[in-house]
C-alpha cells in the first residue's frame, strides 16, 4: 500500500484524514479514487467523500477555450478545499 493511503487508512480522526487528502497529488487520487472513497466511507468521513469526488470532477472536466474548467465547479470545488483547510487546521466550531 502506498504510504499516501496508508497514512488515510490509518488516521486517527476526521481532521488527520482532511490533512492527507488536501496533500493528495492528483495523479494517487485518480488512481486510487475507489480504494479512498472506501477508506473516507468506513470512517464516515462524509466531507471527504465528497471532497474526492469533486476534486476528481474537477480534473476530468471539459475545460473551454482557455484551459479553465466550468466556473461553477471550479469555485465549488474551492470553496470545498477551503472549508476542509479550515477543518484540518483547527478552525471549526
Amino acid at each position: 500500500m502506498l504510504p499516501m493511503l496508508r497514512q488515510l487508512h490509518d488516521a486517527d480522526g476526521d481532521i488527520a484524514r482532511a490533512d492527507v487528502l488536501l496533500r493528495m497529488p492528483d495523479s494517487i487520487l485518480l488512481k486510487y479514487h475507489g480504494v479512498i472513497l472506501e477508506s473516507c466511507r468506513r470512517a464516515r468521513f462524509e466531507a471527504g467523500q465528497q471532497f474526492v469526488d469533486l476534486r476528481t470532477a474537477l480534473m476530468l472536466a471539459v475545460r473551454d477555450s482557455q484551459g479553465l474548467p466550468p466556473a461553477d465547479l471550479a469555485d465549488l470545488a474551492e470553496r470545498m478545499r477551503a472549508g476542509l483547510a479550515a477543518f484540518a487546521g483547527g478552525q471549526h466550531g
